[in-house]
């Protein structure tokens, strides 16, 4: 369900409405189906609400050609947004300028901070103009259930002076510690934008666009609150689950050149061989072994992994299920 907006006109009238209480949600928002017309109208009520502080927190991206979403979420001016949005190839260190456009037309200036490519997350802080911004309060994700309702907007297309952030209604539809799947369909633009609550509270900033509709991806927002420190300090935020790949390998121009794969570990028994060519992760390029330890390291062990080879000047695709490094 999308929810076109232009902006706001000037007027000669004022109307005081009075703020509506986010803090609780009714029976009807938590119901896993609406049961009537009442319950989607109170659905729809609630997302109307939330409309103006979501799309004034919604932040417009633009760094270099590239060009995506952010949201604010503390008065000093912090941006969370995709890690592929702020630290492209030729903008990968922290440190880039980055211009920043609210919805009201704003503009400010920023600069990238810590990330993580393998998470796709990272950390933007606006530094001109020094005001107080507005900002949405990070969810705490313990709560988060399947089924739950959320929103996402952004600025798909990039900033149009003549429309706010686009939002659009869904469910989640799984949830762990390093992804969030919903069914709140995401076009180009909208990477880094936030995916919210009926709280108006940030439980997710998105990702990737999956093979359909219902396959949509966004990076939880524990992700940044257990990395904020290495963030701030605009370091690269590196988690490692313990997961096992069993590969060595050197940089090459087009990846990672597998050197040694050891026996009877994921790696070997997918059918990895040494020599052949590592291009991608999970979908990201792999440029070093830095990269391919820290896209393992952010996945669990026992889950599978899509890795794409370039062999004898073929592509092909291979799917290991990661094992675990062993204590020493």
């Amino acid at each position: 369900m999308v929810f076109a907006q232009e902006l706001p006109t000037s007027t000669t009238q004022t109307v005081r409405v009075e703020k509506p209480d986010f803090t609780s949600l009714s029976p009807s928002l938590l119901k896993e189906v609406p049961e009537s017309i009442d319950d989607l109208r109170e659905i729809e009520d609630r997302v109307q609400a939330l409309i103006e502080k979501v799309s004034e927190c919604t932040v417009a991206l633009q760094i270099g050609a590239a060009q995506g979403s952010g949201v604010l979420v503390s008065e000093d001016g912090y941006v969370l947004t995709a890690a592929h949005v702020s630290h492209p190839p030729f903008a990968s260190k922290a440190g880039q300028y980055i211009s920043i456009r609210l919805s009201d037309g704003t503009h400010a200036i920023g600069r990238t901070m810590g990330f993580s490519r393998g998470l796709d997350a990272s950390l933007i802080k606006i530094e001109k103009p020094e005001r107080e911004w507005p900002h949405l309060k990070m969810a705490d994700l313990s709560k988060l259930e399947t089924g739950a309702w959320c929103v996402v907007t952004g600025h798909p297309g990039g900033y149009q002076s003549d429309r706010a952030p686009v939002i659009r209604l869904g469910r989640v539809i799984y949830a762990d510690n390093r992804v969030i799947r919903t069914d709140c369909e995401l076009v180009g633009g909208d990477s880094g934008g936030p995916l919210i609550d009926l709280k108006g509270e940030v439980i997710g900033i998105n990702s990737r666009i999956g093979e359909d509709t219902s396959f949509n991806l966004h990076v939880p927002v524990s992700v940044y609150e257990k990395g904020w420190d290495e963030l701030v300090a605009s370091k690269t935020f590196n988690i490692h689950s313990g997961a096992y790949l069993g590969v060595q390998g050197e940089e090459v121009a087009q990846g990672v050149r597998l050197t040694k794969i050891w026996p009877d570990e994921p790696a070997a028994r997918a059918g990895m061989q040494t020599g052949d060519i590592l291009l991608t992760f999970e979908g990201v390029p792999v440029e070093s072994m830095d990269d391919l330890i820290e896209f393992v390291g952010e996945i669990e062990p026992g889950s599978s992994v899509i890795i794409t080879l370039l062999r004898d000047g073929k592509v092909i695709e291979v799917e290991p299920r990661l094992g675990i490094r062993e204590q020493e």
